[in-house]
C-alpha cells in the first residue's frame, strides 16, 4: 500500500498523497471476529462500500500507534496488550455521505449499537472506529502497512 499520510510534527497532516477514495476505518476487535458478517451486514444496510479488510494480529508497534491518543492515559498498557492478543479484522470503508463528518458519526453509531450489545467493558467491546477522517487515514495506513 503506498503512503496516504504524513505524520507531521504538529500533529497529524493532510498532503498530497492522500487517497480520495475511502473516508472510514474500523477494527473489529480481538475476541470478537465472529461478529464480523453481522458487522459487514450492517455497513451494506447503511450502504457503505468495504474497500479492503484485512485480518491480523497487531504488533505492539502498531496497536501503540493507532491507539497513540491515549499514550498518557493510566490504561494505555491495558489496551494495548489487549489489542495484540489476538487476531483482529480492520477494514477500510467508503461510506455514501458527501462529507467525511457524515461518515465518522454513522460509525460511530453502528460502533455505539455492538459495544451495547455484546461489550464486554470498557476495553473489550467489539469495534474500534475512527473518529476523524485524519485519523482514519492514520490508522488504516498502519493496520495495512
Amino acid at each position: 500500500m503506498e503512503p496516504i499520510f504524513m505524520k507531521q510534527n504538529e500533529g497529524f497532516g493532510y498532503n498530497e498523497t492522500m487517497l480520495p477514495d475511502y473516508d472510514g476505518f474500523i477494527i473489529l476487535k480481538p475476541g470478537f471476529l465472529e461478529y464480523c458478517e453481522d458487522v459487514r451486514k450492517d455497513l451494506r444496510r447503511r450502504d457503505f462500500i468495504i474497500v479492503e479488510s484485512l485480518e491480523k494480529t497487531l504488533t505492539r508497534e502498531e496497536a501503540e500507534t493507532i491507539y497513540s491518543v491515549h499514550k498518557e492515559k493510566a490504561f494505555f498498557g491495558e489496551l494495548i496488550d489487549y489489542m495484540t492478543s489476538g487476531p483482529c479484522i480492520g477494514m477500510i470503508l467508503k461510506s455514501p455521505f458527501s462529507d467525511r463528518e457524515s461518515s465518522t458519526d454513522a460509525l460511530k453509531l453502528l460502533k455505539d449499537k455492538y459495544r451495547r450489545r455484546y461489550g464486554i467493558d470498557v476495553m473489550r467491546n467489539v469495534l474500534h472506529s475512527s473518529d476523524s477522517y485524519q485519523n482514519a487515514l492514520h490508522e488504516a495506513e498502519t493496520f495495512f502497512e
